[in-house]
């Protein structure tokens, strides 16, 4: 039997560099091999939105476009809008009735804003976004979710409520594995933390002028005093885009470069520039053709199939439940 992956993508503002390797990389290889199912996570949008609900609105398109762009297929994958498939909530808000207060209190994002305080995010919503997470996997009978190492006890909350809802109704929902996936460090261009709330990101529509106008202004080595002295490639947020993006020749030209005061931060980041510029105007092409009105259809066929088969699969658990 083929293991369902279940993955998605909170559509809350510009899609960037971030998504591009930390994610949807992954989707690719994952749509030949698994059963899987890419959602628009516009719910759990809402947590940091509720006050902008047009930005979901204006993100979701852009998200299914930029998923397209870069090889998502939907002959290879199921694209759904979370929000259309009412039943999600319905398994969730089972959960949310039979999760102790302290489950939610384990989330690492929770814990999170205790330390670094956001007040947008200082809700319900946030709170218990452990639980939705647990229905959209449960919904479709997901196995595996990919996901980094520092989201693993998310997954685990998971797990618990899973098992505890198979042991009250006799249920044989799956408990999902982690599908463990490596994240490359990515700055923004301003070298923190790359966000589409800040700002300091490269998406996946930019022009050739302007994907270079944001290359220029990333942080390189602050310690180099200059092209006439040695570089540390170690860093620089640039040096992290070439190992990322680069040919390993260039990389490894670039690094010895550096280190013998040979190569000046201004051409480094013109040959990144290149290169990104060869991965990234395709996208943004092949994007610009895709219309609002082929991202409507798409999600209505999300919304039929998946729709069915979660509606089949709630109504299972609802019978088996006495509900």
């Amino acid at each position: 039997m083929t293991e369902i992956i279940v993955s998605g993508m909170r559509p809350t503002g510009s899609l960037h560099l971030g998504h591009y390797v930390g994610v949807i990389k992954n989707w690719l290889k994952f749509q030949e091999d698994y059963e899987s199912y890419f959602f628009l996570a516009d719910w759990h949008a809402v947590t940091s939105n509720y006050h902008s609900i047009d930005v979901i609105k204006r993100s979701r398109h852009e998200y299914v476009k930029g998923w397209l762009a870069c090889g998502v297929s939907t002959d290879k994958a199921h694209i759904y809008n979370q929000s259309d498939i009412p039943e999600i909530l319905n398994l969730a808000q089972f959960f949310l009735t039979m999760t102790p207060p302290g489950w939610a209190d384990r989330s690492p994002s929770w814990k999170d804003l205790k330390v670094n305080p956001n007040r947008r995010l200082d809700n319900l919503g946030f709170y218990t976004y452990p639980i939705l997470q647990s229905a959209d996997i449960a919904i479709v009978r997901g196995n595996l979710v990919p996901i980094g190492e520092d989201q693993l006890t998310h997954l685990e909350i998971s797990r618990e409520i899973i098992r505890k809802f198979n042991r009250l109704y006799h249920t044989d929902l799956p408990e999902p594995s982690p599908k463990l996936t490596k994240i490359p460090k990515l700055l923004g261009i301003d070298g923190a933390k790359m966000s589409s709330s800040t700002g300091n990101v490269i998406t996946l529509q930019e022009s050739p002028k302007s994907l270079q106008k944001k290359i220029n202004k990333m942080k390189t080595d602050e310690t180099r005093a200059g092209i006439e002295s040695p570089g540390n490639p170690d860093n620089c947020s640039v040096f992290d885009y070439h190992k990322i993006f680069s040919t390993d020749t260039l990389k490894a030209e670039t690094e010895s470069a550096c280190k013998a005061a040979q190569l000046g931060c201004g051409e480094c980041k013109k040959n990144l520039g290149q290169t990104m510029k060869e991965l990234l105007i395709p996208i943004a092409d092949k994007m610009s053709k895709i219309t609002d009105s082929e991202c409507d259809d798409i999600l209505a066929q999300g919304k039929k199939i998946v729709g069915e088969k979660i509606r089949n699969n709630w109504n299972k658990l609802r019978h088996q439940a006495g509900f």
